[in-house]
């Protein structure tokens, strides 16, 4: 089994969301489900804990997967995806609009991705999907982002 980029840790499924991370990261930002798969295989990671795992790491956002992917499902075995990927957002991306959001928390959508575009933001949708998934802000149903009252913490000097 590989070393996990050697990390000692006391849990084994941490130890396995680590792995899976660092091949992701190998492989490229798409990776085959069934290639993952086999990957596992030759690991020793069994393709239910596969499931589990990569299923964790989509909850907390670090990977991404076809919708359905992790639902509870009635039957022996789930659908296999055909492509699970690592979440792409830039950490100075996402910092830059977290940073843009101790100014102005509350700002419509459209105006949030015109001034983050022109601030040099790559994927301003991916980077907002982390600072929300982070919940540092959420998004209206009629496309105002707000912060949340934890902003002041970010706020520099």
């Amino acid at each position: 089994m590989a070393s996990g980029g050697g990390r000692a840790s006391s849990d084994p499924f941490s130890d396995i969301a680590g792995q899976i991370i660092e091949k992701l990261g190998e492989i490229g930002t798409v990776v085959d489900y069934e290639e993952l798969e086999r990957w596992a295989e030759s690991e020793g990671i069994g393709k239910y804990t596969l499931r589990m795992v990569l299923c964790d790491l989509v909850e907390k956002g670090e990977a991404v997967a076809p919708e359905g992917f992790c639902d509870d499902g009635c039957g022996i075995e789930p659908p296999k995806p055909k492509k699970i990927g690592v979440r792409k957002a830039d950490p100075k991306d996402v910092e830059r609009v977290k940073a843009y959001l101790t100014e102005y928390w509350s700002v419509g959508l459209l105006r949030l991705f015109d001034d983050m575009a022109r601030a040099g933001v790559k994927d301003v949708n991916e980077a907002l999907k982390e600072v929300i998934r982070l919940g540092h802000a959420e998004l209206s149903r009629i496309g105002v982002v707000n912060a949340y009252p934890l902003r002041a913490a970010f706020k520099k000097g």
